[in-house]
């Protein structure tokens, strides 16, 4: 059985737990568990405006919340870890570009991807067979 290296599988669980965490307290918030933080006194008027359009859509939150969850827990395991790679990539584009371009936030930004990337690039072989794949067709 395959297994990463301790240094992969430390900065594999440490993020996926950063992101089963921030769904779950986002889900508690959602659901009226927790009260709600409120993000406003850190972000630019044009950030507080998009998440405000998001959250008036009425399932764009919740599907975050849904996807930082499943791709918190895909990113426990080394066989689903790709999985959590590729559910979490638009929402590390989305949230790489509303730090930098709308609040200018580079560290934060670079913290959230830096990590995505680099897990990206440890599982590229699994990614593999999208780049190369044949159908039966062309056998």
């Amino acid at each position: 059985m395959v297994k990463d290296p301790i240094v992969w599988r430390v900065v594999r669980w440490l993020y996926g737990a950063y992101f089963i965490f921030l769904g779950g307290s986002s889900l508690l918030e959602v659901i009226g568990v927790l009260p709600e933080t409120h993000w406003d006194k850190y972000m630019s008027a044009g950030s507080i405006a998009f998440l405000s359009a998001m959250e008036d859509t009425g399932f764009l939150v919740p599907l975050l919340v849904l996807t930082w969850l499943a791709s918190g827990l895909a990113l426990m395991f080394y066989r689903t870890a790709p999985l959590g790679v590729v559910l979490l990539a638009p929402v590390m584009v989305n949230m790489f570009l509303m730090d930098t371009v709308v609040d200018t936030l580079w560290l934060w930004a670079t913290a959230h991807a830096a990590p995505h990337l680099a897990l990206a690039w440890h599982f590229r072989s699994a990614f593999r067979p999208l780049w190369n794949y044949t159908s039966p067709a062309d056998s």
